[in-house]
């Protein structure tokens, strides 16, 4: 088990740049070259390629609900390399009863991240109307914010996360500005349907403080109307917190939320985290990207939460396990996953939706997609981590 000290040096490296594009092993093997995407499908217990529609036979491993996609999405990036990170995905039709938004169905918030190099990490923009076929709005040029002024290393940008407002017709681009050991900062940028940009507005901003307040990490976003909105971060330690706005521009102070993670399975480090309303059910749905408390930042899967509305601060984790780790060796995804973003389709035939990012162990980065269903899992009687 690390020490204290070590961890430590993980987590603040991480969040710097330049240690954790030294985590995952150099190889000297050439890469492999990139299969068509395909996309993971549970339902009839099979996966579907979908570049052929043939389905491919296969059994779930253990209680999961999801399986790793077979080969990654295509998401084209400014820099050319195709490298993608930190997904956040709007399905307009699903979420808000909107055919189309700018010519599109769906929209995605994203960073280049090619081979772990944060001076591209800048947030860019994706449309599509399938949610797999991904592209560069004609209307849009990446990146919608440069990198900062700096060090190549020790400033950079991250974490995007892209929120429509139906009332204002708009897209809201969050993003955060990491300046090394000196600041963070969370910023906003309205999008008109015509792709007209606003200038970026300071949300929020905090002196660099990691061993008495943490950090920002990773900021998520529910508009639950007009006058109420919510923004869940990560510390980098062991908590989430909560933040409230009247307008998703000015922000409260940060509140904790309870964090089931510190005992489920043994114990999680939270790092990412993304968040939906779940309406029917009058949730908020989480996954949050973490590990084990007694590994490491290269070991991090994707867990499961939900909050009740009317209590978002008291997060509990109803399943016994992971809903995505690691894929098996060679795979695009065989480093580990990392943060994700996500839609639930409900009615006659629902579905749990993913677009996770995730690394390889040749330190390549991209985005798969994989559907699955929660629902029988959830109703297996496990309510809480107390009963793990």
């Amino acid at each position: 088990m690390p020490t204290r000290r070590s961890f430590l040096k993980v987590l603040l490296a991480a969040s710097s740049g330049w240690y954790l594009s030294g985590l995952l092993p150099l190889t000297n093997e050439t890469a492999k070259a990139i299969p068509i995407p395909q996309t993971a499908q549970l339902g009839a217990g099979s996966l579907v390629n979908t570049s052929q529609s043939k389905p491919l036979q296969s059994k779930l491993n253990g209680p999961k609900p999801l399986f790793n996609a077979l080969s990654h999405l295509s998401t084209p990036t400014y820099d050319r390399s195709d490298q993608s990170v930190h997904p956040s995905v709007i399905d307009l039709k699903t979420e808000y009863g909107v055919n189309s938004w700018g010519g599109f169905r769906y929209w995605m918030a994203l960073t280049p991240y090619p081979n772990f190099n944060s001076a591209f990490e800048n947030p860019s923009i994706l449309a599509s109307n399938d949610g797999i076929r991904w592209i560069a709005p004609p209307g849009i040029i990446n990146p919608l914010a440069p990198k900062p002024t700096g060090h190549v290393l020790d400033s950079y940008n991250s974490d995007p996360e892209l929120v429509f407002d139906p009332d204002q017709n708009i897209l809201i681009l969050y993003w955060r500005e990491y300046r090394g050991n000196v600041f963070e900062k969370i910023w906003a940028k309205k999008i008109t349907s015509n792709y007209q940009q606003s200038d970026k507005f300071l949300c929020l901003e905090k002196i660099w403080d990691f061993k008495k307040t943490g950090l920002i990490l990773s900021p998520t976003v529910w508009r639950k109307n007009s006058k109420e909105w919510f923004m869940w971060t990560c510390d980098g330690r062991m908590t989430i917190d909560l933040y409230t706005s009247p307008d998703g521009m000015t922000w409260s102070s940060p509140q904790p939320c309870s964090s089931p993670w510190e005992t489920w399975n043994g114990g999680y480090v939270p790092w990412h985290v993304a968040v939906k309303p779940n309406y029917p059910e009058q949730t908020i749905e989480f996954l949050i990207v973490g590990w084990p408390k007694q590994k490491t930042i290269n070991n991090c899967q994707l867990l499961y939460a939900i909050a009740p509305m009317k209590e978002p601060k008291e997060l509990s984790m109803p399943l016994m396990s992971p809903v995505l780790e690691a894929g098996s060796k060679s795979r695009w995804d065989d480093g580990y996953i990392y943060r994700s973003s996500f839609v639930r389709e409900h009615g006659n035939n629902p579905k749990f939706r993913v677009w996770y990012s995730a690394c390889s162990k040749a330190k390549a980065w991209h985005i798969g997609y994989t559907e699955g269903t929660l629902d029988p899992l959830l109703s297996n009687g496990v309510k809480s981590s107390d009963t793990i």
